[in-house]
């Protein structure tokens, strides 16, 4: 009689935990409450949920002593709002958080993961195992580029229209970091490469050299990932005189053609930018010739969220804008 009492007192909180989702606070609740895992983790699954398993609740739910394996049958029924990245395994391993649920967070993230030589060595000073860095180099690489992400390059090479031809590469670097939801899926200094799309004399305007430049690719995981961005568009003087575009932040036109940021000795601007007045890097444009210095910082904006480990298009250019 004691014992049907007994079930009977028991079954009366379930009855009531079914007709409320169940929350990261019940959970901790039924856990602290000495009963087994395999009951909760059946609730979990037969039950409506409320969970929360970003990174900082599921820290809460270890620190509230919830087993591994309930927390990640919460996490398969409401998987995180925020991708995980290498910060968050970090955290997560500082929390006390074992091997093989570190290992499975990583395979089942849609996030990739920064995996550099210093984030190894930091992976390595937080007490993660070479098992789970091995998962999480993996795992590493670019997100997709969102459409409309710039991009800002510093020239390495020299670009000059008289030495120049269509179809040829030019070193650049990373002038900033890309970043993508708070994560840096390229550092600056990383290497790129621009392409020169086009190199011609202009059909309306007799004389004048038209220079299109494109980023092809950048550096990302140890792998040259392909880009597929705007242009920036330079037009030479055709009036024989030497002219000096001087630098600064112009405001795009049509297709944002040649959006330039700042920094180092400044920026070209572009056939068809608004130009801002300013010292800095100089593009030389004299006679037919148009000369785009080493160090110049260049903007590109990415065109169809481009980026990514299995891309394999080639940089698709847009159309230029009306020339003047």
């Amino acid at each position: 009689m004691k014992l049907l009492r007994s079930f009977g007192a028991l079954l009366i909180p379930i009855a009531l935990m079914a007709a409320d989702p169940l929350t990261n606070d019940d959970v901790v609740k039924l856990s602290k409450a000495g009963l087994s895992e395999s009951f909760v983790l059946g609730l979990i699954n037969e039950r409506p949920n409320r969970f929360s398993t970003d990174t900082s609740r599921l820290i809460d739910l270890k620190s509230q002593g919830v087993p591994e394996r309930i927390v990640e049958a919460m996490m398969r029924k409401t998987p995180p709002t925020e991708s995980m990245n290498t910060d968050s395994i970090i955290r997560l391993s500082k929390a006390g958080f074992g091997e093989n649920f570190l290992m499975n967070i990583i395979q089942a993230s849609p996030g990739r993961f920064s995996t550099n030589a210093e984030r190894i060595i930091e992976l390595k000073q937080a007490g993660l195992s070479e098992s789970v860095i091995t998962a999480m180099v993996g795992r590493s690489g670019p997100a997709n580029l969102p459409s409309g992400t710039n991009i800002a390059v510093r020239l390495i090479d020299e670009i000059d229209s008289q030495k120049a031809g269509t179809g040829d590469s030019f070193k650049a670097s990373l002038a900033e970091p890309i970043v993508i939801d708070g994560q840096t899926v390229a550092p600056r200094g990383a290497d790129a490469t621009l392409k020169l799309v086009e190199e011609k004399e202009s059909g309306r305007l007799a004389g004048r050299t038209v220079l299109s430049v494109a980023l092809a690719s950048v550096k990302i995981g140890g792998r040259d990932v392909p880009v597929n961005t705007t242009q920036f568009v330079q037009q030479s003087d055709s009036r024989g005189k030497e002219t000096v575009v001087r630098t600064g932040v112009g405001s795009a036109i049509g297709a944002a053609i040649g959006a330039i940021a700042g920094g180092g000795k400044g920026a070209a601007i572009g056939a068809g930018v608004g130009g801002a007045a300013g010292a800095g890097s100089q593009v030389l444009t004299k006679g037919e010739r148009v000369k785009i210095p080493s160090e110049t910082v260049l903007t590109f904006m990415t065109t169809d969220g481009s980026a990514t480990p299995a891309s394999t298009s080639k940089t698709r250019p847009v159309d230029s804008p009306a020339r003047q």
